[in-house]
């Protein structure tokens, strides 16, 4: 009998410690996943830090073209428009640094439900920026429209509709993209945050 209780003894430690190393193992393979996930998001993170950077380099070109166009075909139009132009433009790129700012220690850092409650609110907030956005630009379009010669002013006008109707879909395009990315990282991490419970 006591041999048999000491069978059943040895038969729990052993079933005891075979527990602690199963638990040591779900441990480090949540470390594992959670790790990866934090990687996952920096990288489609860092699609959107890398468009920000290729606007504020196209500014450069783009200033410069415009300037050129502006003196060699209508050197006496005002230079103000275009200047209210190029300055919204730069206000409006460096909002999207400040309301996309991530960095790689704020993967690491921060707990997933903060990075959910983050990515939430830069998703709110881009939309709000662009319905503050676009009456600015129909209004600074409009003025830099108005100030060429009124017999080509018609012409400027349709172009002008045209390109910002177009100019209008391909940024809301890269705008659903963007929230399309943070709806793909919340998702996981509640995903794997309802794994964890």
């Amino acid at each position: 009998m006591e041999n048999t209780n000491e069978h059943y003894m040895n038969e729990l430690e052993e079933m005891r410690g075979q527990m602690q190393i199963l638990k040591q193992k779900l441990g480090s393979q949540e470390l594992v996943n959670d790790r990866l996930l934090r990687n996952a998001m920096s990288n489609k993170m860092s699609w959107v830090t890398k468009y920000i950077w290729f606007e504020l380099w196209g500014l450069f070109p783009l200033c410069v073209l415009i300037f050129s166009l502006n003196k060699m075909l209508y050197p006496t139009m005002s230079w103000w428009p275009t200047l209210a132009i190029l300055f919204f433009l730069l206000v409006d790129i460096l909002f999207d640094f400040y309301i996309n700012r991530v960095s790689e220690s704020d993967w690491q850092s921060e707990n997933l439900v903060q990075t959910a409650d983050k990515l939430l609110k830069m998703k709110k907030t881009r939309w709000l920026q662009l319905v503050v956005a676009i009456p600015f630009m129909i209004i600074l379009f409009g003025w830099y429209l108005w100030e060429f010669p009124s017999e080509i002013r018609i012409f400027t006008t349709v172009g002008g509709i045209i390109g910002g109707i177009i100019g209008f879909a391909v940024g809301l395009r890269i705008l659903l993209k963007m929230q399309r990315i943070n709806d793909d990282l919340i998702r996981q991490i509640r995903d794997m945050k309802s794994e964890e419970i």
